[in-house]
């Protein structure tokens, strides 16, 4: 007498389709964990970009304030190079424009993004008559200053009697070969006029 069974496994189809749906379930959370991996690498470097364009401009705020003996003449310096010019027509405007390398040490000033520390990567910043800035630059980053005049809309000022600038510091890095940008603005006042 012949017995038939009833008892029958999983075909290879059943598995090969299992092992398919498995693969893709262990595909889609590597990538999750990539995608969250560089996130985070991307968020450090944003954290250390809006931290560096905060310290300019605290930097900044400080040279109008204290004027250091050839080198920062208080309001005049604040602006790009070839700004503010005095009475004589020399343009007063200390900070570099373009996107420059940052360097850890502020350079005789204590200003940054003056002359004296915003110069390229393997060169001493070099100004006559001081010591060099031979610090190492923050591999990654570039900042940009750009400082506008403000003119009041009610009341036209000639240029020397300027008393707002508004400030933008841009930090551009890069992730994973993305070029980022952060900046940071505001409005800077001379308060002793």
């Amino acid at each position: 007498m012949l017995q038939k069974s009833n008892e029958r496994g999983f075909s290879y189809i059943d598995v090969m389709i299992a092992l398919v749906i498995l693969m893709v379930g262990i595909l889609a959370s590597t990538a999750a964990l990539t995608a969250n991996l560089v996130r985070s690498y991307e968020t450090e470097k944003q954290v250390v970009a809006k931290q560096t364009a905060l310290s300019t401009i605290e930097s900044i705020f400080s040279a109008r304030d204290i004027a250091k003996m050839g080198a920062i003449t208080g309001w005049d310096s604040i602006g790009n190079t070839g700004s503010n010019p005095d009475s004589g027509g020399v343009p007063q405007g200390v900070f570099l424009t373009d996107f420059r390398p940052i360097r850890a040490d502020l350079g005789w000033d204590g200003v940054a993004g003056t002359v004296d520390d915003a110069c390229p990567a393997g060169a001493a910043c070099q100004v006559p008559g001081r010591p060099d800035n031979t610090s190492e630059v923050l591999n990654g980053f570039e900042r940009r200053i750009v400082i506008t005049d403000l003119q009041d809309s009610e009341r036209p000022t000639p240029p020397h009697a300027i008393s707002r600038r508004r400030i933008d510091v841009t930090v551009r890095y890069h992730v994973n070969r993305l070029q980022r940008e952060q900046t940071v603005s505001t409005i800077i006042a001379n308060y002793a006029e």
